[in-house]
């Protein structure tokens, strides 16, 4: 009988150790941020207009490790973002910017997940208004960058403006650039690399920036790089945003782009949400060298 009780007792302290941790039911919140500076459910845009999400959520007192966000039109949902993260203490609180696709009705899906895999969602719809929103270009001919090991020219590039930064005059900088480059072999493969300062790799070959208050993020479209699906004329020849909106397929994207040989041209959205695309003019096989590009991107005010 003692032992029966001892049983019993050490099964009722399991229950409770369960109730308490393993069957918690939290509940995560979303919320879409209203203003005439936020896009709203039932707007009309028209295409190629900007779509400004403001978004906040909460992990019910659980990190917040994952936002999702998906376009569903009547032809294709596509995952726009996917992005994983662990925000412990005040919440998430962000605004994401998109551009309005030809769909006559887009609805768009905002899911967040907390560290116990409970998940919140919000759901908006878009239609699509009168004419084109389609916009201006920034156009820089010709930026040129060294490797990780050249040790002469600006290895920094400011995407918005196109200015270059060295290592002594980076210092009060850092919050502006996008992009570096690289050289190295992948698998044995000969690689000229484009990166941004949040990839961790990129730190990897240039660890100071490791200690930059502000590391920016770029996700490059290897997808279509890989495949050239953009020709070298069509880059030349755009003269509005549309290509570069509409070039960029977020379901393969990285915050490195590998493979970038002469004559590819690689489209990229930077973390303001602005949309843009590079053509490697020359790239050097050696990582003592250098690589030259063009870009072109939506100003930096526009959408």
């Amino acid at each position: 009988m003692k032992t029966y009780k001892l049983f019993f007792f050490f099964f009722v302290l399991i229950i409770i150790s369960c109730s308490e941790e393993e069957l918690s039911d939290t509940s995560p919140f979303i919320l879409l941020k209203s203003g005439n500076e936020f896009t709203q459910n039932g707007d009309s845009i028209p295409v190629g207009g900007p779509l400004n999400f403001g978004i906040s959520a909460v992990g019910d007192g659980v990190a917040i490790t994952n936002l999702t966000i998906k376009r569903k039109t009547d032809y294709e949902t596509i995952t726009e973002l996917d992005k994983g993260m662990f925000i412990e203490t005040g919440g998430l609180d962000t605004t994401l910017t998109f551009v309005k696709s030809a769909a006559e009705r887009e609805t768009w899906h905002f899911l967040i997940m907390n560290a116990h895999r409970d998940t919140a969602s919000a759901t908006v719809n878009i239609y699509k208004g009168e004419g084109s929103a389609y916009g201006e270009i920034d156009y820089f001919p010709s930026i040129v960058i060294g490797y990780q090991n050249h040790e002469s020219l600006p290895h920094y590039v400011d995407l918005n403006t196109g200015e270059t930064y060295d290592e002594t005059s980076i210092g009060g900088n850092e919050q502006l650039i996008d992009l570096v480059s690289y050289y190295y072999l992948s698998s044995g493969t000969s690689s000229p690399t484009l990166s941004c300062p949040s990839y961790p790799s990129a730190r990897e070959f240039y660890p100071g920036m490791n200690d930059w208050p502000v590391q920016n993020g770029v996700l490059y479209d290897y997808y279509t790089t890989d495949n050239d699906l953009i020709s070298t004329e069509a880059f030349d020849a755009a003269l509005n945003d549309s290509l570069l909106v509409n070039a960029y397929k977020p379901s393969s994207v990285s915050g490195t782009c590998k493979f970038c040989y002469t004559g590819k041209i690689i489209p990229f959205k930077t973390d303001q949400g602005k949309y843009g695309m590079i053509k490697v003019i020359r790239a050097d096989e050696e990582n003592t060298g250098s690589i030259e590009i063009a870009v072109k991107i939506q100003p930096l005010l526009q959408k």
